[in-house]
């Protein structure tokens, strides 16, 4: 019931977010902050490390991917007639992810074949989880931007969420491959549960940013709600 209830809120506040040309400016600049998020480590798809030459090839097609979402992104906004902002820090989900994650998944050159298959997983793993989150709200989005008539977006969070259920597929399906079914098991049950600290943490302090900036185009009755949500994030946040 609590998790149809959430999931009624997120909804009505896609809605909201897309009927604004400014919040929905906005919110596409943070997914596209999230999208750009891999050129600012350096741990992020490491191609040469793949046992296999099919992973090798997902992993750059990934990366790929993630840089040209960007410029869709940055596309769909300036189209709207509004600047593209610039993120960083705790306003990016995979930051939050990472500060959430107490397994790190650099791949050393100096580590050993299982070393090195363990560190692949964890990272496919953590980017398994942060796309299923990623592509569970752009289907949310998209929803909106088709009610709301926001062709232009609607376009490319379409075309996002296509790449997006193709990286879920092949990120869970090398997990198993590198390190076996039970190690697996694990390995995922880990980053779950970090992602879903992460998604708290972040959806709750964004509804703060949000309600501090544009306090002025919400209602008073869609205020007390996003307030109300957001506090019950923060406090299940703690919880988990």
């Amino acid at each position: 019931m609590i998790d149809r209830g959430v999931e009624a809120i997120k909804r009505a506040w896609h809605r909201d977010l897309v009927a604004d040309p400014a919040t929905h400016a906005w919110v596409l600049s943070l997914y596209r902050a999230g999208e750009l998020y891999p050129d600012t480590v350096d741990d992020y798809f490491p191609v040469a490390h793949a046992p296999w030459p099919w992973l090798a090839e997902a992993l750059a097609r990934h990366r790929d991917d993630e840089r040209r979402h960007g410029g869709m992104f940055a596309r769909a906004v300036k189209l709207s007639g509004h600047a593209v902002e610039d993120f960083a820090g705790d306003d990016v989900f995979n930051h939050v992810i990472r500060a959430q994650t107490p397994t790190r998944w650099r791949v050393d050159d100096r580590d050993g074949p299982d070393a090195r298959r363990l560190a692949l997983a964890h990272f496919l793993a953590h980017a398994h989880h942060l796309e299923l989150r990623v592509s569970r709200s752009l289907e949310m989005h998209l929803e909106a931007c088709e009610q709301g008539r926001a062709a232009v977006a609607a376009k490319v969070v379409s075309a996002v969420l296509a790449d997006e259920h193709r990286h879920i597929g092949y990120t869970r399906d090398a997990v198993r491959e590198l390190v076996g079914d039970a190690a697996a098991r694990a390995v995922m049950a880990h980053h779950r549960r970090a992602e879903a600290r992460a998604d708290l943490v972040f959806s709750s302090r964004q509804v703060a940013r949000f309600l501090a900036r544009f306090e002025a185009r919400a209602t008073p009755s869609r205020k007390a709600l996003y307030r109300m949500c957001a506090a019950m994030q923060g406090l299940a946040a703690r919880a988990v």
